[in-house]
């Protein structure tokens, strides 16, 4: 399904790595202004949130290339 990115919250420590890596990020934002498809995230919905669980660079490149939108299994 097609989510908005201000639909997902990134706030609740779902976050598995330690850290974004901003040069992956760039990179992702990079191939995604060009057309390159990219895999859905993965997402939890608690009955009123929907919480980011993977895909936390392919979010944030989403966001940097200035798409409103992505694709999310849910």
């Amino acid at each position: 399904m097609k989510l908005e990115l201000n639909q997902i919250r990134t706030d609740g420590g779902t976050q598995p790595r330690g850290q974004i890596n901003w040069g992956v990020v760039a990179e992702y934002a990079l191939d995604m202004r060009d057309g390159v498809s990219f895999p859905s995230i993965v997402v939890f919905q608690d009955g009123r949130d929907y919480w980011l669980a993977d895909g936390y660079h392919r979010y944030h490149a989403t966001e940097q290339a200035g798409q409103q939108s992505i694709e999310a299994d849910v």
